[in-house]
């Protein structure tokens, strides 16, 4: 019998194949697939009670929080399958020495293809488009070609490098904000470092490519969206909290903004305000499904499996998010 078990929350198998969980049996691991019937197991209970008994959690979408792990006192990693980390306490795992690792740069391909997706979607009416050849009309509203618009990124990490090279590849000129990242490195990646004043000024549309922190919750407010080009777009493959809602609404009803591609929202699945942004008819809305390709998934679960097993095998993971454990643990990376 294996010494650790290893729980699931999201699949594991792509088209046939399982390498993770074959990683996972190979290091002696017992595997536990459970995915939820929707996106996450949003009972408290549930979710509880799911992480009993457990040595490594390989989650989605769950609150990983004091109350969650109540139960959780075997559990030594919650390996995000994923880049984001929000919906996880880092200070309760921390408190427990619970390991929290992510999946960075497994996704990258998948989530800036996705950005320039949406950004195409609004700027060239592909759903008003399609929609309007399929009920008998034949016209979209005029747009405009990438090529002879700026794009602003607001962060630029692994993903957002990728986007500005893909943006690059559509001949547009690039903008970068972010106060993490040398204006070196963003000028190697043939764009150009700006202060957001700068980039909010001259950005016909920006893409958000940041983590959500307590910091900047709605930091795209009714100030942001006033100070961006009138007639520019937003574009949202980040965190639908990102985004003061509200403010949104009130810009694409205005007019000020032309349009935005969200493939979040603060609320998932839409209700109350997230509901009314989506159904706006200059808004395309996706189910957070950037990193939804066989590549991404196959790579993100992978990474995840591998984070599992360095943990239970008494080794630092690579992703490790709440380092502070490493040390509590004696962990070596």
């Amino acid at each position: 019998m294996s010494k650790y078990r290893v729980l699931s929350s999201v699949p594991l198998e792509f088209r046939g194949e399982n390498p993770a969980t074959e990683l996972l049996e190979e290091a002696g691991f017992a595997v536990e697939v459970r995915p939820p019937i929707d996106r996450s197991w949003s009972d408290v209970v549930e979710t509880t009670d799911k992480l009993a008994d457990i040595a490594a959690f390989i989650a989605g979408g769950e609150f990983i929080n004091a109350e969650t792990l109540a139960k959780a006192d075997d559990l030594k990693i919650v390996a995000r399958n994923g880049v984001g980390f929000d919906r996880v306490d880092l200070e309760a795992c921390t408190a427990r020495g619970i390991l929290v690792t992510n999946t960075p740069g497994a996704m990258s391909d998948a989530v800036a293809d996705h950005a320039l997706a949406l950004l195409l979607a609004t700027v060239r009416s592909i759903v008003p488009g399609d929609r309007s050849v399929k009920e008998g009309g034949y016209d979209v509203p005029i747009g405009q070609d990438l090529a002879a618009m700026t794009l602003g990124l607001v962060g630029c990490g692994r993903i957002g490098a990728e986007v500005v090279r893909r943006a690059r590849g559509f001949k547009m000129r690039v903008l970068v904000h972010d106060p993490w990242v040398e204006a070196e490195t963003i000028a190697a990646m043939d764009a150009t470092p700006a202060t957001l004043d700068e980039l909010l000024a001259q950005a016909d549309a920006i893409s958000l490519h940041t983590p959500l922190t307590d910091d900047n919750v709605r930091m795209v407010n009714a100030d942001f969206l006033g100070r961006m080009q009138a007639g520019s777009y937003l574009i949202n493959t980040a965190r639908g909290g990102l985004v003061d809602e509200e403010a949104l609404i009130a810009a694409l009803k205005s007019g000020h903004l032309t349009g935005a591609g969200l493939d979040c929202q603060e609320t998932e699945p839409p209700e109350g305000t997230s509901l009314e942004l989506v159904r706006l008819e200059n808004v395309v809305a996706m189910p957070h499904s950037a990193s939804k390709t066989y590549a991404a998934r196959g790579a993100m679960s992978v990474a995840a499996a591998q984070n599992v097993i360095q943990a239970l095998q008494g080794k630092g993971p690579d992703n490790v998010v709440n380092k502070e454990v490493l040390e509590k643990l004696n962990l070596e990376r």
